[in-house]
């Protein structure tokens, strides 16, 4: 069941090491919604950082409508699995992210 929330996410592009800040407006385990600036070029699969949670998945994108972006979650990220390359790369992101 997703439920209502509104955190802060960092999407990452692995392929072009972009990153884009959004909005995470729902989610549970099977996937999230999440809003985005308008007319940001992200591709349907990427991995996307819940801040407050220190979260990471890869995601890939159902349905888009504007700003707004449906995500179905394919795996989670431990951002504490030190031997895991992504996670390290992720929890960078999201260090950088929190000293703003």
């Amino acid at each position: 069941m997703r439920r209502r929330v509104l955190l802060s996410g960092v999407i990452y592009v692995p392929k072009s090491h972009s990153t884009f800040d959004c909005s995470i407006r729902d989610l549970s385990d099977s996937g999230a919604r999440i809003d985005v600036r308008a007319g940001a070029l992200i591709p349907t699969r990427f991995q996307l950082i819940n801040v407050k949670d220190q979260i990471g998945y890869e995601v890939q994108c159902v349905r888009r409508n504007g700003r707004e972006m449906a995500l179905k979650t394919l795996r989670l990220i431990p951002l504490a699995d030190a031997s895991s390359f992504e996670a390290r790369q992720l929890r960078r992101l999201l260090v950088e992210r929190l000293q703003r």
